[in-house]
């Protein structure tokens, strides 16, 4: 594991793919951590270790539902998220956006017909591509 960190630590710049393809295996292991770019492409960037955070999940309640959905963080989300319920064939039916600081989003589903959702959640931070917890939603 932590050779497999040493290599994607690293500036993209200079690593190229390598760096592209290693954090996407390192995102296997540790789904939460974030590489800061601006960072570690600037001049005599330090090695650093992975910061601790707590992994991204979510609650959804009531569920089963017939309306008013509350859409639950484990903790205050430090980044912009956005919130997006699918269909069953993959279709986006409601999307929301929740800022810095949120602890939860309510989503209206009173108007989508009965039926099994999955509900999409997103953290982005504007240097990595975003961490996803995927949960499913039924409406009555």
């Amino acid at each position: 594991m932590s050779a497999l960190f040493s290599l994607a630590n690293q500036c993209p710049l200079s690593g190229g793919d390598a760096v592209f393809r290693t954090r996407s295996l390192y995102r296997l292991a540790d789904p939460t951590h974030r590489f800061d770019n601006a960072a570690l492409c600037q001049p005599n960037a330090a090695l650093r270790a992975p910061k601790a955070t707590e992994p991204l999940d979510f609650t959804l309640f009531p569920n089963p539902t017939s309306g008013l959905t509350v859409l639950q963080f484990n903790t205050p989300i430090t980044d912009r998220a956005s919130v997006t319920l699918y269909s069953l064939q993959g279709q986006p039916v409601l999307q929301q956006t929740a800022g810095e600081g949120a602890q939860h989003v309510l989503l209206e589903t009173a108007a989508l017909p009965g039926g099994t959702y999955f509900c999409r959640l997103t953290v982005t931070d504007g240097v990595t591509d975003g961490v996803t917890v995927l949960k499913k939603l039924v409406k009555l």
